[in-house]
């Protein structure tokens, strides 16, 4: 199999995390990129073309390429709603139009849960419920209307292309910030029908396998692409230790109308819902063997981390490593850590939990066990390569990131003698069930912002034989403000 693909909207939040993966398949020959703006990616696989979606180029433009992802679609608000709608219906309509005429055999059309409305309904919902938008929000609206046209277009063509729409549900990771998760991750939140309201947080690398596997099959119809589960808007809240409201509806909506014609703020009272719909993705999964591979709740729990707040209750923080591994992305990336054969553990405290990185020394344990403290400001992810490097010479290490550090549950910013005893002492309890014998404790010296640990550097340096610097990552959410150089507004 090889594939030309061309992709609308190519510098959009969901292309950033599908375009990586689409130009890492050996079967995709070329993708072409199709945007009113700079691309965010560079490939040698990749051609980027500025076009807008209205265009009658576009026909030429799709000739020759098997499949059309169609991201292109105005969501962050503006307030000339007539532009808006011309270019995500007459857009949209001239996508699928161009695609078919230039002889494309698929076309994948991003849709979201949005278009079956903002009504409260039994959770979860399958396919057979109809997509009915509404009139008086633009994004849920045009959604709507989006996937009308494409049913309607598939009666007139049967056979002759397929197209899917993928209705994703609130989509998280380290590519995505906008005013929704900023709402959603506040100090204070509101919400009508606060104790109904619920969302399913679907992580973006679900999202990008979700749309390769649609790329390569042939798919006609709606499709829902959820996570497993969902989070109530309280429960959410009571992660976080967000002050959460219950406000009437309409109020509500007229308020934030207010706000964005003042521009205070971004969006207006169209976005005010109870929430989303919540929904069945059995269908998708059977037709392609798609699998999330993060619960709702483990997607909510990144999102809160990943926007440098901490997790305050035991139960929430993420335990299985495809989770932990999520939220220490942005740390990963930077430090290019070799992760391949640690593990993670949480080990409870009185109140909440502490995370453990864990690195074996080989599979008969019997090596000298270190329980390494890490220096209040840092997580484990900044010494992974170090611990590694100490477990090829024969020690087990078990990392432990302090309360309200990392990936440990507690309020940031608030240790005390105390809590850090419980949780050391939790730490070599760990390690000597884990691996026997009498660990011993190596204590880092803190470090102030923006000074590395000398002691660790000496100490990787005597076992790899090399000095190797580890600055913090300023983009990382997990550290503190001030040691990411970030100055309070």
């Amino acid at each position: 199999m090889s594939l030309r693909i061309a992709v609308t909207g190519a510098t959009s939040d969901f292309a950033a995390v599908i375009l990586p993966v689409l130009l890492a398949d050996p079967d995709v020959e070329s993708v072409v990129g199709v945007s009113r703006s700079a691309p965010r990616i560079v490939n040698a696989k990749l051609e980027s073309v500025r076009m807008d979606i209205r265009s009658d180029r576009l026909v030429e433009l799709f000739r020759g390429c098997d499949v059309v992802v169609h991201l292109a679609f105005v969501v962050e608000e503006i307030r000339d709603k007539a532009e808006t709608h011309d270019i995500n219906l007459r857009g949209s309509r001239n996508v699928i139009d161009s695609a078919y005429r230039a002889g494309a055999r698929r076309v994948v059309v991003a849709s979201s849960v949005n278009a079956y409305g903002p009504e409260m309904r039994p959770k979860p919902v399958d396919e057979s419920v109809y997509p009915s938008g509404d009139p008086d929000r633009y994004y849920f609206h045009d959604k709507a209307e989006v996937e009308h046209y494409v049913e309607w277009w598939l009666r007139r063509h049967p056979g002759e292309m397929a197209v899917s729409l993928l209705r994703s549900t609130y989509v998280v990771g380290p590519n995505f910030s906008n005013d929704g998760i900023d709402q959603l991750t506040a100090s204070v939140g509101a919400f009508p029908r606060a104790d109904e309201a619920a969302y399913q947080f679907l992580h973006e690398r679900d999202l990008a396998d979700a749309f390769h596997r649609a790329v390569k099959h042939d798919l006609s119809g709606p499709f829902n692409v959820g996570p497993d589960g969902w989070v109530m808007v309280r429960d959410l809240a009571a992660m976080q230790g967000q002050r959460l409201f219950d406000v009437p509806e309409r109020p509500a909506i007229v308020a934030a109308d207010l706000a964005f014609r003042l521009g205070l703020s971004r969006f207006s009272g169209q976005w005010v819902t109870a929430g989303e719909t919540v929904v069945s993705s059995r269908r998708f999964a059977a037709a392609t063997g798609w699998r999330p591979t993060l619960t709702a709740r483990e997607a909510a729990a990144v999102m809160i981390l990943l926007r440098g707040k901490a997790l305050l209750r035991g139960v929430d923080a993420p335990r299985r490593r495809v989770a932990c591994e999520a939220a220490l992305e942005p740390a990963t990336t930077f430090t290019a850590a070799d992760t391949g054969r640690l593990e993670h553990a949480h080990v409870g405290l009185r109140d909440g939990s502490v995370h453990l990185e864990v690195h074996a020394a080989g599979p008969d344990r019997s090596g000298r066990t270190l329980v390494v403290p890490v220096p209040p400001g840092l997580h484990a992810r900044y010494l992974t390569d170090t611990a590694a490097a100490l477990a090829r010479e024969g020690f087990h290490v078990v990392l432990l990131d302090l309360p309200g550090h990392g990936l440990s549950t507690g309020p940031r910013g608030r240790l005390t003698a105390e809590t850090v005893a419980e949780a050391l002492e939790a730490a070599v309890s760990y390690a000597r069930d884990w691996f026997g014998g009498n660990p011993a404790v190596l204590r880092v010296p803190g470090t102030a912002a923006g000074r590395r640990g000398r002691r660790i550097t000496r100490l990787r340096a005597r076992v790899t034989g090399r000095v190797v610097r580890s600055p913090v990552n300023p983009a990382d959410p997990l550290l503190p403000r001030v040691l990411r150089g970030v100055v309070e507004p």
